[in-house]
């Protein structure tokens, strides 16, 4: 499944291009590949909840857990309040607004944003939505980043702790290790990542671009 619903004028403009990329394959396929490759949920929605396209992140984080998610190809909230709140961020694309919502509760909570698109003569009629991420960073950024920074694999799982909200203790008894080993480890990343404080590294990884854990085959043109 390539997760395209529908067609949309975008696509229309694109496909109607000429140029040698466009020689090279269909824009169309290009660009659900690139959005293929990205650790974050995409969505193209119509104005009513109309699923045109989702990524596989997103069809993979809107299962029958998620507070939203895809039934007979609509976007529709488990909740009665977050449905209006969906569908009122939906109507609010006509007029070109944006919206961020945050639907569920608890540990469950999602966070997205609601974008508006324009067609070809420039009026908002589509609207992509964002899902918020299900965590810090994903396992392939985290594992490039620690490759890039030569850290150890001890130093990584210290790290992928303290990104998950725990404290060196936690880590220390988590691990099995002396309190003095994890701050001596930590201390080691600090360094070799150039931050002066536990909040600078968090952030700094905070901050790394989404990356699929899976290579994908592209079609062939």
């Amino acid at each position: 499944m390539d997760g395209l619903l529908g067609r949309t004028p975008e696509l229309g403009r694109l496909m109607s291009y000429r140029g040698p990329e466009r020689r090279r394959g269909s824009p169309d396929r290009w660009w659900r590949h690139a959005l293929e490759e990205i650790d974050l949920g995409v969505c193209l929605v119509a104005g009513e909840g109309q699923l045109l396209y989702a990524n596989s992140t997103a069809r993979r984080q809107l299962d029958e857990t998620s507070p939203l998610q895809i039934i007979d190809g609509q976007l529709i909230a488990s909740q009665r309040n977050d449905q209006l709140r969906l569908e009122g961020a939906l109507a609010d694309v006509q007029r070109g607004l944006r919206h961020l919502i945050c639907l569920g509760r608890g540990p469950g909570r999602l966070s997205m944003s609601v974008l508006p698109l324009q067609d070809g003569q420039g009026r908002p009629t589509q609207a992509m939505v964002v899902l918020g991420k299900r965590n810090l960073c994903g396992e392939l950024p985290m594992l490039a980043f620690a490759r890039e920074h030569q850290l150890t694999a001890a130093e990584l799982q210290v790290l992928q702790s303290l990104c998950s909200g725990l404290q060196p203790q936690e880590i220390a008894h988590r691990h099995g290790v002396a309190i003095s080993t994890v701050r001596t480890q930590i201390a080691s990343v600090r360094a070799k990542t150039a931050t002066e404080s536990i909040r600078d590294l968090v952030s700094m990884v905070a901050q790394l671009p989404p990356m699929q854990g899976v290579l994908r085959v592209m079609e062939r043109a």
